[in-house]
């Protein structure tokens, strides 16, 4: 289907497994990578004025070889609607309420940009935290952070990812209760094995018997295990979409 090769082996379900352990913004990166044409620009970022990370929604370049959980994306305020928008406030008499990053070092990952914003992502690679600060700055210690959330529906996101940073800053983890469970998971897996396999340029015979093994007849398959072939047939359109717009999917809902 391209020049690239499948970042995973399609035919492997355990290749894909750590997936069901992140969350759905794990699924948008594992699209990206996938990208020709974010592929194309990573390979050319260096050389070329036009390769800007931000037309992928992302702050800074990942390496598209980089797996999730492995890949620490810092996807923009503007593709992400979990993200925090925090600014220092005066921590006179509030020690119990500063937020020291230190503490959660071996989570982070920060990118400066040209305003001075501090773009701050907090995750073991499975689950992730994002926190814009602005005027301001957490590397200097602890600090008192006023977190503002405006909006109705947009204010949704923001207040479940405070929620999950307020936990977080106090206990250094997320308790098990936040962790991801995302109910599609192993349905998004599918599609993205479907995707490998385009890209490999397996037919869609192939694609059905290595999905659904034996409930493919031997023989007639097209006409035996016409479910199965409309089935493998919606996944092909899925993966082509999510392969030419990968951040069409539910990724930041």
């Amino acid at each position: 289907m391209t020049g690239y090769p499948p970042p995973a082996d399609w035919r492997s379900p355990d290749a894909y497994s750590e997936l069901l352990l992140c969350d759905r913004r794990a699924f948008a990166w594992e699209w990206l990578r996938r990208s020709p044409a974010y592929r194309d620009l990573w390979r050319d970022a260096g050389r070329t004025a036009h390769a800007v990370p931000r037309h992928f929604g992302l702050l800074a370049w990942v390496d598209p070889n980089l797996a999730a959980p492995d890949a620490r994306p810092i996807w923009s305020i503007d593709t992400d609607p979990h993200v925090l928008r925090g600014h220092p406030a005066d921590a006179t008499g509030a020690a119990d309420d500063l937020f020291d990053v230190r503490s959660l070092s071996t989570l982070v990952s920060v990118e400066v940009d040209v305003a001075h914003v501090e773009h701050w992502l907090l995750s073991d690679g499975h689950w992730a935290v994002r926190l814009d600060l602005h005027d301001g700055t957490l590397l200097g210690g602890p600090t008192l952070v006023e977190h503002r959330v405006t909006g109705v529906a947009s204010a949704a996101p923001k207040i479940e990812a405070l929620r999950q940073f307020i936990l977080l800053a106090q206990k250094g983890r997320l308790p098990a209760s936040l962790l991801p469970r995302e109910r599609r998971a192993a349905q998004w897996i599918l599609e993205l094995r479907v995707g490998d396999a385009l890209l490999a340029g397996a037919p869609q015979q192939a694609i059905a018997r290595a999905l659904f093994r034996h409930a493919i007849a031997p023989d007639r398959w097209r006409i035996e295990s016409a479910s199965h072939r409309l089935r493998v047939q919606r996944l092909v359109r899925v993966a082509r979409r999510y392969l030419a717009a990968p951040l069409s999917g539910p990724w930041f809902e």
